[in-house]
């Protein structure tokens, strides 16, 4: 029976690695610059490092945001995330882990009757706003600063990429 419950972590895994990778690695199997078994390879590798060494963060505001106490509650929103997960990616739309985690939870919570910590789900939604829009000012910024290094370089060092 253990078994059986783990499953829907498992899932959850393979769709998150299979979203994320495509994420990581699209673009450059798909212009053929890297090899789809190598991009398979650095992913994984990188993606399990990234769990293990980062991923208690992460956990401690889910497990904050609401309560998940039951064996069952946990197989039913790791499921219902992966399979989210798995049917967005596959029909080619954008999808955030978070998003499909945060609402697993927040669905368990709503129909187990838990409260939710409003506050921080303020400060998740929050997070999900502000993120776009500062990394698209970042972006504009070290473009043109990109911009102008390689307008004042002399052009005999550009000549040699």
């Amino acid at each position: 029976m253990t078994w059986f419950f783990l499953s829907s972590g498992l899932f959850l895994g393979w769709s998150l690695g299979a979203n994320d990778a495509a994420n990581i690695f699209g673009t450059a199997v798909a212009t053929r610059m890297v090899r789809f078994g190598l991009a398979a390879l650095v992913a994984s590798i990188f993606v399990v490092l990234g769990a293990v060494i980062s991923g208690s963060g992460p956990a401690a505001t889910y497990s904050a945001l609401g309560e998940i106490n039951t064996l069952g509650g946990a197989f039913t929103a790791a499921l219902s995330a992966a399979l989210t997960l798995t049917w967005m990616t596959k029909l080619g739309l954008p999808v955030s882990t978070t998003h499909a985690i945060v609402g697993a939870i927040l669905g368990w919570d709503l129909f187990s009757g838990f409260l939710i910590d409003t506050a921080l789900l303020g400060k998740i939604v929050s997070a999900w706003v502000a993120s776009p829009i500062l990394a698209g000012l970042l972006a504009y910024g070290l473009y043109h600063l990109n911009r102008q290094i390689i307008c004042r370089t002399p052009i005999h060092f550009l000549e040699l990429d």
